[in-house]
């Protein structure tokens, strides 16, 4: 049987944009003796202890424009609350290469990567159901939120930075 170039075109299209994959976790760090932050962090896949325990953060800040870098969470954000609670999520992790972009709920699931140049990047789909818990001075813990499909890979964000 022959498929038809109408319907591969498209497909080798889809995949050569999306060759890559990043999980977005909800970080908390636990100290011994009390208090805790909550940040954000990605990751090529479900972290061991020891990536986790040297993995790069991004702070959740209210505007993360111009050379503010962050992650800015409209909406259910906090680590214990439900990934389809969130509103808006705009990630912005470097500017030179420019990593900035933005899910909107209201624009359907999954959500579209929309760039800065209103350009889509790839798309995020609701990606709960890991979590981890690794002791260290006090206890990281982390739950997944999202896992963006893309041509960028977690390393190339990170090393960005």
């Amino acid at each position: 049987m022959k498929l038809s170039l109408a319907i591969l075109a498209p497909l080798a299209a889809f995949t050569q944009l999306c060759t890559a994959n990043f999980d977005i976790y909800r970080t908390e760090d636990s100290g011994i003796v009390g208090g805790s932050t909550s940040n954000w962090a990605i990751s090529a896949g479900e972290p061991s202890c020891n990536e986790v325990r040297n993995q790069r953060t991004w702070y959740s800040i209210g505007n993360v424009s111009g050379n503010r870098i962050g992650i800015n969470c409209v909406g259910s954000c906090a680590f214990e609350d439900r990934v389809d609670g969130i509103s808006r999520f705009e990630m912005h992790f470097s500017n030179n290469p420019l990593f900035h972009w933005n899910l909107y709920r209201d624009r359907g699931h999954p959500y579209k990567m929309y760039g800065l140049d209103g350009k889509v990047y790839g798309e995020c789909i609701m990606y709960p159901g890991h979590s981890y818990v690794c002791p260290s001075v006090g206890t990281l813990s982390g739950r997944r939120k999202f896992r963006c499909l893309t041509q960028f890979t977690a390393a190339q964000i990170i090393a960005a930075r």
